[in-house]
């Protein structure tokens, strides 16, 4: 057994803040959990590991419950988020570039995703704290920029959540039902508050359900993809690369890929919520790194594997693929089937899709309200929103961050493509400017513990290729920030166009030089950054030497 290390110190002052330690009450406690953390073995086998008392006071002061195990985190990682937005939107990856645009497009998105989740993995397996980056902001950067970034970012899920309302309304106009287009938008903004303020068990519940459902369906996906393509079923005959021939393979070369940036990151946004679980999972510096590993095949088997199959049944010019230019139209996946003449299979489909707004609005929901629990808690927005009932459960945040869904009522009018194109774009720059934070911090992290004296060594999970893939994801992240909308600034210059595509950045820009000013904060000295609360400085060397097999089974049923 290797030796504890005794370099790290845990005082009251570090764990409790200010002014010394726990209360008189509960003193002795807090030395033997103190004793506890300094002398945990690395290697030690620790599957449900006690919580240091740091943690505690953080969970009473949000009130929130660590209620999510591996199983919950694993299948979050796979499908979380993946709702109606992905079977029905993804079409305008098709008009934007064409197959071979969007699979590139999204292909260098996702590799600079893969590469961020390394670092956020490394971040949230350590320091596991509900905030996730942007309580890491506020450590290794500035709190004026992470003020700045956690509201970005709850506009962003607000843009995701008007989105998905809005597609509920296509799937009903699919079946043409006589029922309102309005009332489905308001029933299901009823539902899911309630559902949101069942605590975050049902949340765990219903993604890792709903996420093999997803799974499942793509898979089958794939295999009628194949069928239909050798011509084995429907009445299309052999198609092998028909639509890579023509229309062809690209739609409006290099600037069609361009175009397909920002929606890869927005369909790619919700692959950071790892990092927000980690505040409410059971084991987290267990459980994250498994999480974080299998973000791999959310990206290249959900997404990159969805868009081959996809290119092989459907043209990027078919008049009924959804473009961002019209407020009626049919999934691809539904016309993949409905083209061949398989029309039956185009209501199954639609019935599927239909249950994946359920998961969408509820991982929406969860995401940015957790956001807005850690900024009330930090002082970055009103005290209100940290109120939590006894499932632990933000109810206020929760209905601040369902508001926007109301919006989706402004596609009943002429203005839905216009709200549509706002929010892929708005989003697209907002997820590009989270991710581009979430780098910075962990390249940050590295120096200060390299300053304070802690190994690599200690930590629960380590980023792959570090430096390098940091320093290559912060490069990446910036280039995308200021040059995913390029062709904005190419003739004919469209106001408009050049706002959707560039707004938030002034607006970071302005909300994080404001609180500077009001606030006089400070630039983060790393020599005295805070390690200590919300460390988790355990190791679970069994699950390391386990096989591949009970591996699979952790992840999957664990």
């Amino acid at each position: 057994m290797a030796p504890a290390n005794t370099d790290i110190e845990y005082t009251p002052s570090q764990v409790w803040g200010g002014g010394g330690g726990p209360p008189a009450s509960e003193d002795n406690d807090y030395k033997d959990k103190e004793a506890d953390i300094a002398g945990a073995d690395a290697d030690a086998d620790v599957t449900t590991p006690p919580s240091s008392y740091a943690e505690s006071l953080a969970d009473e002061r949000t009130g929130l419950h660590r209620a999510l195990k591996a199983r919950h985190l694993s299948m979050i990682a796979v499908g979380g988020v993946i709702g109606p937005g992905w079977f029905y939107s993804i079409g305008t990856g098709f008009t934007y570039g064409g197959p071979g645009g969007v699979i590139i497009g999204f292909g260098t998105v996702g590799v600079l995703l893969y590469l961020i989740m390394q670092s956020l993995g490394e971040l949230a397996a350590f320091i596991s704290v509900t905030g996730s980056f942007t309580d890491y902001t506020a450590r290794f950067l500035d709190p004026a920029l992470a003020f700045a970034l956690g509201w970005v970012y709850v506009v962003l899920w607000g843009g995701f959540l008007i989105n998905e309302y809005y597609v509920l309304g296509l799937i009903c106009t699919y079946w043409q039902s006589k029922l309102p287009w309005w009332g489905f938008v308001l029933a299901g903004w009823v539902f899911f508050y309630l559902f949101g303020c069942i605590g975050v068990r049902g949340y765990g519940e219903a993604e890792f359900f709903l996420t093999w459902l997803k799974l499942l369906f793509i898979i089958s996906f794939f295999l009628c993809s194949v069928l239909i393509t050798t011509g084995a079923i429907g009445d299309g005959g052999h198609v092998g690369f028909k639509y890579w021939r023509d229309p062809g393979g690209f739609s409006d070369g290099v600037r069609g890929v361009f175009k397909c940036f920002s929606l890869a990151a927005i369909f790619y946004a919700g692959a950071e919520m790892i990092g927000l679980t980690a505040g409410e999972a059971q084991n987290p510096g267990r459980d994250i790194p498994r999480a974080v590993r299998l973000v791999f095949i959310r990206i290249f088997v959900v997404y990159i594997g969805s868009l081959f199959f996809l290119s092989l049944v459907i043209a990027w010019n078919d008049p009924n693929l959804f473009n961002g230019t019209q407020t009626q139209a049919t999934s691809p996946y539904i016309l993949a089937f409905t083209n061949v003449g398989l029309m039956q299979a185009g209501n199954v489909l639609n019935a599927f899709i239909l249950t994946t707004v359920f998961s969408a609005i509820n991982g929406a929901l969860y995401v940015s309200s957790r956001c807005l629990v850690s900024m009330s808690r930090d002082g970055y927005a009103p005290k209100i929103f940290g109120a939590t009932n006894r499932y632990g459960a933000p109810y206020v945040a929760v209905a601040f961050c369902n508001a926007f869904g109301l919006l989706a009522l402004l596609n009943l009018s002429d203005g839905a493509v216009v709200v549509y194109n706002w929010m892929v774009s708005i989003g697209g720059v907002s997820t590009f400017i989270t991710w581009t934070s979430i780098v910075a911090c962990h390249i940050r992290f590295r120096k200060a513990l390299k300053l304070q004296g802690i190994s690599v060594d200690e930590l629960p999970y380590r980023a792959a290729f570090f430096p390098y893939a940091a320093y290559v994801a912060f490069a990446g992240g910036f280039f995308l920030i200021f040059f995913q909308g390029w062709t904005v600034f190419l003739p004919p210059f469209d106001v408009q166009t050049f706002l959707m595509n560039y707004i938030m950045i002034p607006i970071f820009v302005l909300l994080a030089l404001g609180y500077k000013l009001i606030r006089k904060t400070k630039w983060v000295d790393l020599a005295t950054a805070d390690l200590v609360t919300g460390r988790r400085p355990y190791r679970n060397a069994s699950y390391e030497k386990e096989g591949v097999a009970k591996r699979l089974w952790a992840n999957t049923f664990g």
